[in-house]
């Protein structure tokens, strides 16, 4: 009998288009400042700082990722304080943001 003829839309990889490059599993995002990386880590620190010091505690939001909980809160307002000390050399509104927090400076921090 006749050979099988192949499906519609068989034949030719539908990738080859692409070229041999791998297609990207995510969105290609610019490389991250310098100044980005160190407002996260501060971040970070202020974090670790208020669940050790204040009784905060971690959390998980379902669209923005991590979450930090105080008093069963989310707290949303870290990231201001945060840049202004990084790109603006300015520690007060951080300062301000762990004293209502309630973040002791005196108490060493775990970072584990």
């Amino acid at each position: 009998g006749p050979a099988p003829q192949p499906a519609a839309g068989a034949g030719p990889d539908a990738l080859d288009a692409w070229g041999p490059d791998p297609l990207p599993l995510f969105p290609l995002q610019p490389p991250r400042t310098g100044t980005e990386l160190l407002a996260d880590h501060v971040a970070a620190m202020v974090c670790c700082a208020a669940v050790d010091t204040a009784g905060a505690a971690p959390g998980l939001d379902w669209l923005d990722g991590p979450a930090l909980l105080v008093d069963g809160e989310r707290r949303a307002d870290l990231a201001t304080p945060v840049l202004s000390l990084v790109e603006d050399g300015d520690p007060d509104p951080l300062r301000s943001w762990l004293a209502e927090v309630g973040v002791r400076s005196d108490r060493p921090v775990r970072l584990v």
